[in-house]
């Protein structure tokens, strides 16, 4: 724990400076938000533990935060100290109505669990709003957001009540999910990416079923207007080894290598499979 030194009885410059720099920690760039914000991704995303995990650690950051700004009033920092970073303070809550603004979002149209680092956003924010309300008492404007953010929170009822509307969400888009009609066909290019789709996911021993090219060729080029590469977007049907049905996307780029020639196609940034009802794949 930082010492602040900035007591009228016992100041001095350097004692002075260490306490601004606390300061810079705690409203200028609160460590609340940098350790605190979530950050769940790629396959963790979806997984509950994971999140639930997440959610714990920045709670812990919140209990951190209240406990370094408690030793930041006891420590009686001077009035121009506290008047510097009242600035500071007044920046970061006005970022407040767009927080609000993601968590609706998210609650409406969102369906990673890991979405709910919205809510947890304005958990942080009513922290940070708490915390410096003890340090400026006075100051209504922090009482009105203080408000804003309860009535927000309030909202959406609990963290739990977030994650299970993410879940609903999930279970409304996969009943309404189906293969994207196709622009053209090609035989040896669906054959590849069937090939390629079922190596990638070998070990669950999927069985890729049809394959719909849903965008015509994109052509890159580079500044001299030289060919780079060549791509087309693509819907995978896919079958379990429990017999249930899935669906997947990807891109297929071929590189060009010059002379009017183009390399292999190569599946690129293919997505997990998405159960969903076989009918459904047949829309």
């Amino acid at each position: 724990m930082i010492n602040l030194f900035g007591q009228r009885a016992g100041y001095t410059r350097d004692g002075a400076q260490a306490a601004m720099k606390y300061t810079d920690v705690l409203f200028k760039d609160p460590f609340l938000f940098n350790k605190g914000r979530l950050n769940v991704q790629g396959d963790k995303a979806q997984v509950k533990s994971a999140v639930l995990e997440a959610l714990e650690e920045s709670n812990k950051v919140i209990k951190e935060y209240e406990e370094k700004i408690e030793a930041f009033i006891k420590s009686k920092p001077t009035a121009i100290i506290v008047k510097s970073a009242y600035k500071d303070v007044t920046d970061q809550v006005r970022y407040l109505p767009a927080v609000i603004e993601k968590a609706e979002d998210g609650f409406k149209n969102w369906r990673s669990l890991s979405a709910v680092s919205f809510m947890q956003d304005l958990y942080l924010y009513k922290a940070f709003i708490v915390s410096a309300m003890k340090v400026y008492p006075e100051a209504l404007s922090l009482e009105e957001k203080l408000e804003e953010v309860k009535a927000a929170i309030e909202k959406y009822g609990s963290i739990d009540a977030y994650m299970v509307k993410m879940e609903k969400n999930q279970v409304e888009y996969v009943k309404n999910l189906q293969m994207k009609k196709a622009v053209f066909g090609d035989p040896t290019l669906e054959a590849s990416v069937k090939k390629q789709y079922e190596a990638i996911w070998e070990s669950e021993k999927l069985v890729v079923t049809k394959v719909h090219i849903t965008s015509l060729w994109i052509l890159e080029k580079n500044a001299l207007d030289i060919p780079l590469h060549k791509e087309v977007e693509v819907n995978i049907a896919i079958k379990k080894t429990d017999r249930t049905c899935a669906i997947a996307s990807g891109y297929v780029r071929s590189t060009y290598e010059g002379g009017g020639k183009y390399s292999a196609p190569l599946l690129i940034m293919p997505t997990h499979p998405i159960t969903l009802d076989c009918a459904n794949l047949n829309k």
